[in-house]
């Protein structure tokens, strides 16, 4: 499977799945009553879903050549699982939030970091006129 195609499904999946989340929010948690904190956490929690779900959907028009982008890909591919696993777990830990949102937080700015490198702009070799002619 091309790396393109699994970013499409990985997107759609999690797409899919934060309009659950949000029906989660609202009619199991009863997230408007809680206090500030959890719901606050909650809402970060189901925001940051969405957007993997987004970037994985950008990605899906792509296909990474250096290892340092598929490794960004892999990890941007990995993150909605421990952010869906994050939106169940922190709320209850305060402001404390879990290993696995930092991890998954660590892995998506790594993720950003690697392109980031890999793509850093060049001075292009200008080409003297008279090699030109």
């Amino acid at each position: 499977m091309s790396w393109a195609r699994a970013h499409w499904i990985v997107g759609v999946l999690t797409l899919l799945i934060f309009p659950l989340t949000g029906q989660y929010m609202r009619h199991v948690a009863a997230v408007p009553h809680l206090d500030s904190v959890p719901r606050l956490i909650f809402r970060s929690r189901h925001l940051l879903i969405l957007t993997v779900a987004v970037a994985n959907l950008a990605l899906s028009n792509s296909e990474p050549f250096h290892r340092a982008q598929k490794a960004a890909s892999l990890l941007i591919m990995l993150s909605p699982i421990s952010l869906i696993a994050a939106f169940f777990i922190d709320p209850a830990r305060g402001l404390h939030s879990s290993t696995i949102f930092r991890l998954a937080m660590y892995a998506l700015w790594i993720a950003g970091l690697l392109p980031a490198i890999v793509n850093w702009p060049r001075r292009k070799e200008t080409v003297p006129s008279r090699m030109l002619d």
